[in-house]
């Protein structure tokens, strides 16, 4: 199974289930999804994010072991994540896209955690190095493979195909009135959406053993008094709004 380890903000934490969401919708086999919560993990710097040291924990968090793929947060996956299970190498530490700057390539990486370069990734090591990790400097020149571009695909810097691969919102996710306006908003809203949808809680619950039938109305059974055969204080509201809505049906 594809371990995919996902950059995590705290202060966008929309940006986690919408990407999220997007990997399952479009994953063909089962994947393991990990936020990197920051105060879960043995290191403390950060950047301009959380994740700006914490992504390169990927191979330590794997035991050096398998693969695995890094991405920012502020990402949406249009293609099967799966596809890249072809691209791993025995000869290759980490594979990005190699034609953007520096500072974006490791936004999105593929990782053979078992490469031996990654030994030295340890959560002291990253704490405290001054190597260019964000310019892969760990990892010898032959030791780095290059992406279809379409694996990370700027939003507002390039010509983007929103119909595959990667997308990041580099700029930001379109979950502010700033970044409203944003090429490619409607599917990033889309899968927001889609995050948090539920079919309505009669569909779910309303058939089982933990529902009350009353009048018609379907509810958890907490709201029933069953020794007094009538709702409960605090939900009496809620009993009185929903049957009166049925009966007006």
């Amino acid at each position: 199974m594809l371990k995919v380890f996902v950059g995590f903000d705290e202060r966008q934490r929309v940006s986690f289930t919408t990407l999220a969401t997007s990997i399952f919708e479009t994953a063909s086999r089962p994947v393991s999804i990990t936020p990197l919560v920051l105060q879960t993990l043995p290191i403390t710097r950060r950047g301009l994010t959380p994740f700006t040291f914490s992504r390169f924990l990927v191979p330590w968090l794997c035991n050096f072991e398998g693969a695995a793929v890094f991405m920012d947060a502020d990402m949406l996956l249009a293609s099967d994540i799966t596809e890249l299970e072809q691209r791993i190498s025995d000869d290759l530490a980490v594979s990005v896209v190699r034609s953007l700057e520096t500072y974006e390539q490791t936004s999105f990486m593929l990782l053979n955690c078992a490469h031996p370069s990654h030994r030295k990734l340890t959560p002291e090591f990253i704490q405290e190095t001054d190597v260019g990790l964000h310019a892969l400097e760990w990892v010898g020149p032959d030791e780095i493979g290059s992406l279809d571009p379409k694996w990370n695909q700027l939003v507002g810097y390039q010509d983007v195909d929103f119909t595959q691969g990667n997308i990041h919102y580099t700029m930001g996710v379109p979950a502010f009135p700033e970044t409203s306006t944003s090429p490619g908003a409607q599917l990033w809203l889309k899968n927001a959406q889609l995050s948090m949808f539920t079919v309505p809680w009669d569909q779910i619950m309303g058939e089982s053993v933990h529902s009350v039938n009353i009048e018609g109305v379907r509810l958890p059974k907490y709201v029933w008094d069953f020794d007094t055969n009538q709702p409960k204080a605090e939900h009496l509201e809620l009993v009185k709004k929903l049957v009166l809505a049925r009966r007006k049906k």
